[in-house]
């Protein structure tokens, strides 16, 4: 009967496949939160894009600055955007809400910033002309 346990105790037929059912949602996390890393650094380029083209279109006398603005932040939730020409300078701020991967046990996360963006402001055309 002793050997009969013994045998059994060294045998180690299968424990790959344990290890691999141990590790496997640790991966499966790890490739999660690696997505949602670049899906906030994805949201802060676009956001800080957006930003700049609002300015870009405020600072030419655009009237339609913030449309311009929301245009450009395609993808990405948008809170709002604030700002527009001055006397001059143009500065655009754009609020936004970064994607949010729903992972279980972990249910309020949410990545809220706003970048901003300044251009000096153009001269006006005269419309005579």
């Amino acid at each position: 009967m002793k050997k009969l346990f013994k045998k059994h105790v060294q045998n180690e037929k299968g424990s790959q496949a344990i290890e691999f059912l141990a590790m496997f949602p640790l991966v499966i996390l790890g490739m999660l939160i690696i997505w949602q890393v670049a899906l906030i650094a994805y949201s802060i380029v676009v956001a800080e894009s957006a930003a700049r083209d609002g300015a870009r279109a405020a600072a030419i006398h655009d009237e339609n600055w913030e449309q311009v603005a929301r245009n450009s932040a395609f993808g990405i939730h948008v809170a709002g955007i604030t700002g527009g020409p001055g006397n001059e300078e143009a500065r655009v701020e754009v609020q936004v809400k970064a994607p949010v991967i729903s992972l279980p046990l972990i249910h309020e996360m949410e990545f809220d910033f706003t970048a901003d963006a300044v251009m000096p402001m153009e001269e006006k055309a005269d419309s005579d002309e």
